[in-house]
C-alpha cells in the first residue's frame, strides 16, 4: 500500500509528464515572492528576470520590495504621471513623468521599499528586466531615452558601455529586415506585434513579448515588416 506522501509524489510527477513546462511556468509564477499581483513574471533565467508591470488608472499599490539588481524598464504605452514613496531610511517621493511607448530607462543598483499611486486617467504598462549578472557596479546613474517620432530602419545602437549595449531595430513598413548581428546573449522586446525568425525557429511576438537570444541567435534574426524592438545585450562571457 502507498502512503499519502507517496501518492502525492506520484501525482505531481504525473502532472509533470502530462503538462511539461509550461505546468511548471505557471508554478513558478505563482510562487515567484509576494509582490502585488501589479507585477507579473513573464520570463527568468540565471541574467534577468523579466516582470510585466500594470497599474490601472488611479490606482494604489501598496508598499512593497524590490531587488537590487540594475534595471531596464521598457514602457509599453503611452501614460501619465506616477508617484511612487520610498520607506524609510529613504523616506522620500518622486514622481514618474509621463512615458511613451518604445522609452527606455536604466537604473543602477538599488534596493527599493515603496508603494506606487497612478495619478493618471490611463494604465500604465511596461516591462522590469532585472539584470541579475551585470556588476553591482558597472552602472552609477539613471539612463533615459525616449521612443524616435519617426524611427528610421535599421538597427541603432542607444546605450553602451562595458556590461551592456542596447540597440532599437526598425523593420521598413513594407518589407522584411534583418537585424545587424550581435556578439553576446540578450533579450528581444517586442515593441510591435510582428514575426521573428531565429535559428531556433519562429516566433510570433506581441506587444511587450521577449525572446531569448544566444550570441549564435543574434546572428540570424529575420523580423516581419513594421517591426520595432529593443535587444538588450549582456556583454560579458555566458
Amino acid at each position: 500500500m502507498y502512503t499519502l506522501l507517496q501518492l502525492t509524489r506520484w501525482i505531481f510527477l504525473g502532472a509533470l509528464l502530462l503538462f511539461g513546462p509550461s505546468f511548471a511556468a505557471v508554478d513558478a509564477q505563482t510562487t515567484s515572492g509576494s509582490l502585488p499581483g501589479n507585477y507579473k513574471t513573464i520570463f527568468e533565467n540565471r541574467d534577468v528576470l523579466v516582470m510585466h508591470v500594470h497599474y490601472a488608472a488611479h490606482e494604489f499599490v501598496p508598499m512593497h520590495d524590490h531587488s537590487a539588481y540594475p534595471t531596464v524598464y521598457v514602457y509599453l504605452n503611452d501614460s501619465g504621471e506616477v508617484a511612487i514613496v520610498h520607506e524609510a531610511p529613504n523616506d522620500f517621493r518622486v514622481v514618474r513623468p509621463p512615458t511613451h511607448t518604445g522609452a527606455f530607462r536604466i537604473s543602477p543598483s538599488m534596493a527599493e521599499r515603496h508603494s506606487v499611486t497612478n495619478l493618471s486617467d490611463t494604465a500604465s504598462d511596461f516591462l522590469r528586466v532585472e539584470l541579475k549578472t551585470i556588476p553591482l557596479s558597472d552602472l552609477q546613474q539613471v539612463f533615459r531615452f525616449d521612443a524616435p517620432s519617426s524611427p528610421s530602419p535599421g538597427t541603432h545602437t542607444e546605450f553602451h558601455d562595458v556590461a551592456l549595449k542596447i540597440d532599437r531595430i526598425v523593420c521598413p513598413p513594407d518589407t522584411v529586415c534583418t537585424a545587424t548581428p550581435a556578439t553576446a546573449h540578450s533579450l528581444l522586446v517586442a515593441l510591435t506585434p510582428q514575426d521573428l525568425q531565429t535559428t531556433a525557429g519562429k516566433h510570433s511576438l506581441r506587444l511587450g513579448d521577449v525572446v531569448w537570444l544566444s550570441a549564435e541567435d543574434n546572428k540570424a534574426l529575420l523580423l516581419s515588416a513594421g517591426a520595432q524592438s529593443l535587444r538588450i545585450a549582456l556583454l560579458y562571457p555566458e
